[in-house]
């Protein structure tokens, strides 16, 4: 997605219950990146009608640690770690995981 590099990524959202303000949500997704990452080297949030997603680059010492990050969409990895997802969360539609589009 043109982040110049690996990036963590995480999503909060409302789901069905409105309970919850953007606010609430960006403090929630700043929680679960909270240690890692280095924002210096890039950090995004997006805020759409439903969830706030922040992406930030991983740290060079995380780059290092991981090594080569490959986009696995589309791939047979992809395929397999998908069908692990789906017997973990059964109400998750898994053509949408497949596609990408959560």
């Amino acid at each position: 997605m043109n982040f110049g590099g690996p990036v963590w990524h995480a999503s909060a959202s409302l789901g069905r219950a409105k309970a919850l303000d953007a606010w609430e949500l960006r403090n929630a997704a700043v929680r679960a990146l909270a240690g890692v990452g280095d924002a210096k080297l890039g950090e995004w949030m997006d805020v759409t009608e439903i969830a706030v997603h922040l992406r930030r680059r991983l740290s060079h010492r995380e780059q290092l640690l991981v090594g080569p990050v490959v986009d696995i969409r589309g791939t047979p990895e992809a395929a397999e770690r998908v069908a692990v997802v789906a017997k973990q969360c059964p109400n998750i539609p898994v053509w949408k995981l497949a596609e990408n589009e959560l």
